[in-house]
């Protein structure tokens, strides 16, 4: 099977071959999120292992979070040219020879290095790309078929948070991050033989490149209010299953609340899509935003209570599912499908820079706070994430028209 595979034929949108293609872009992508989102249920056994504090020890993720999402500027551009296909062999390697070296690091800087490289920089590599191939395929069903490739993501993390604590429970967290790798080896075979490149569209003109797209006010807007979000939910997604531990929740049931945000995500990716032709996908998006911190007011109040805590969950996992479904959508929407893995992986960055800042700043926080004034800061940056994404408008030419769609690099 060749790497560079020739652009498939028109024909193929909104085919079956298509859906094809979304399962196994679901199940990629799902692998990668759903590790990725595992590092909460190692926290507290690696710290404890490495005698760190929660500000050292989340810098993993943060750094695993700005190469996962932040270098789909660079391979977003790249899959546009060569396909996604080679991007997923190389992202794959990276992943699991970097969560394999991970289990045996015997300092936590070394853990910067392999983790961040591996499932970072791995994931970075083919997330974005995958997300736009995704898109690409589709017109009529484009938000659907998003939908479906989110799913994954959520599926990703109902499945592999429990499966991890189970490993770190019975063998420890070395043995974990193996049995991560072996599953992601398996998972990223079988997609390899699902993807296809998705047909060539024609190139506008106007919006021909990357520096006239981030000048455009509807990208900055789009842009902050991804970076605000990701803040929050990163900072979050490091710390629900300490702080719910702290307040003594057992590590197994902490570590299936959060699971459940992946469960709840699954109603948001597929549920809340199908309203965004009802609402457009504009308006859907801000309403997962706005929705958002009433998920973190329920976290301020809940403490160790266990029924609070999973309505939490399933509040920001089915908003949070809702947002990452519709974010491409909304991009593809704003300005075209031509040049769609540039689009989504320079949409991406907002995320890995977000995730770069949020989880260090509450770790150091919570170590000199305590856990409710981080919660309280969450929800202020979401909010403000809320008033960034207001007055989004579709990029139009200089005659006036709507839908520039993004040139290709040539």
């Amino acid at each position: 099977m060749p790497l560079i595979r020739e652009h498939a034929p028109a024909a193929i949108i909104d085919s079956s071959r298509a859906w094809v293609a979304v399962i196994g872009i679901a199940i990629a992508n799902g692998i990668a999120f759903g590790t990725a989102y595992t590092f909460g249920t190692f926290f507290d056994a690696m710290a404890e292992e490495f005698g760190a504090d929660r500000g050292s020890t989340a810098i993993i993720f943060a750094l695993t979070l700005l190469l996962f999402f932040g270098f789909g500027m660079v391979s977003g551009p790249l899959s546009d040219r060569v396909g996604p296909l080679p991007l997923l062999v190389a992202g794959a390697i990276l992943f699991v020879v970097g969560l394999l070296l991970t289990s045996v690091v015997s300092q936590l800087w070394l853990g910067y290095i392999t983790y961040s490289l591996g499932v970072g920089l791995g994931g970075g590599c083919f997330v974005a790309p995958l997300t736009g191939t995704g898109g690409a395929l589709f017109v009529k069903r484009r938000a659907a078929a998003l939908g479906v490739i989110a799913t994954g993501n959520g599926l990703g993390t109902l499945a592999l948070i429990p499966f991890a604590e189970y490993l770190i429970s019975s063998q420890g967290w070395r043995v974990a991050y193996r049995g991560l790798a072996m599953v992601g080896l398996i998972g990223f075979i079988i997609a390899a033989f699902m993807i296809v490149r998705p047909p060539k569209r024609p190139a506008a003109s106007v919006t021909s490149s990357t520096r006239t797209l981030i000048r455009h006010p509807s990208f900055r807007r789009l842009f902050a209010s991804g970076f605000f979000m990701s803040v929050g939910l990163f900072s979050a997604f490091a710390f629900i299953v300490p702080f719910a531990k702290d307040n003594g929740v057992s590590a197994e049931r902490a570590a299936l609340i959060f699971s459940a945000i992946g469960l709840s995500s699954i109603l948001g990716r597929l549920g809340l899509t199908a309203l965004a032709g009802r609402l457009g996908p504009i308006r859907l998006y801000q309403l997962m935003l706005a929705c958002q911190p009433i998920a973190y007011a329920i976290w301020f109040v809940a403490e160790g209570n266990e029924t609070l805590l999973v309505v939490f969950a399933l509040v920001l996992g089915t908003t949070y599912g809702g947002f990452v479904a519709i974010s491409p959508e909304v991009a593809i929407t704003l300005f075209g499908a031509a040049g769609v893995g540039r689009l989504v992986g320079l949409l991406f960055l907002s995320f890995g820079l977000g995730g770069l800042i949020g989880p260090p700043a509450a770790g150091w926080l919570t170590d000199r706070f305590g856990q409710q004034p981080v919660i309280v800061a969450i929800a202020i940056v979401v909010v403000v994430g809320l008033a960034a994404s207001v007055g989004m408008e579709k990029a139009t030419d200089p005659a006036g028209q709507e839908s520039l769609p993004l040139a290709t690099p040539a």
